[in-house]
């Protein structure tokens, strides 16, 4: 594989799915239950998430397989536009993530700590999160450096023709 041909938004695309793919396998959750006797247990990965975690993974995960093949020449660009569509689908994964760390790290949390549980986040997700951002970064740049503007995003036509529908 020549890797010449990778610039700097395909290294931040795949370097952000690369991490996302380690980083989702740890722990995602932390649960201090020294209090009622059971000590310090971390649980939960990426797939224990669906909408906040499992989807933003398969958007990522193929976002960076598309950005290998595209550099590496094993696929052609086509009519689609794949920088839009990247961006759309690492900014959603993006947005995802950062609900699922933001707004509620575990279902069931406020039961659990209404029993004395302490439930926070995981290294796992907090990492997971940073890569996703990271592969986010790298199709705006990707999207950006060959000519196009976020404002594109918001026009249906633009987006229809990067499906490579006229």
């Amino acid at each position: 594989m020549d890797f010449s041909k990778f610039k700097t938004p395909d290294w931040l695309k795949v370097g952000g799915a690369l991490g996302f793919l380690i980083f989702g396998f740890m722990s995602w959750v932390k649960v201090d239950v020294g209090e009622i006797g059971f000590g310090s247990n971390s649980l939960g990965s990426v797939f224990d998430f669906f909408f906040t975690g499992t989807i933003p993974w398969i958007l990522i995960m193929a976002s960076a397989i598309v950005t290998v093949l595209l550099a590496t020449g094993k696929m052609k660009q086509g009519k689609m536009n794949w920088p839009m569509l990247m961006v759309i689908a690492n900014g959603l994964a993006a947005v995802l993530l950062l609900i699922r760390i933001i707004f509620n790290p575990l279902d069931g949390k406020n039961e659990l700590e209404a029993m004395g549980v302490d439930v926070q986040r995981g290294i796992g997700m907090i990492l997971s999160v940073l890569a996703g951002l990271v592969a986010a970064a790298g199709s705006i740049m990707s999207f950006t450096a060959g000519g196009g503007n976020l404002k594109d995003l918001t026009d249906v036509n633009k987006i229809k023709d990067g499906f490579g529908q006229n």
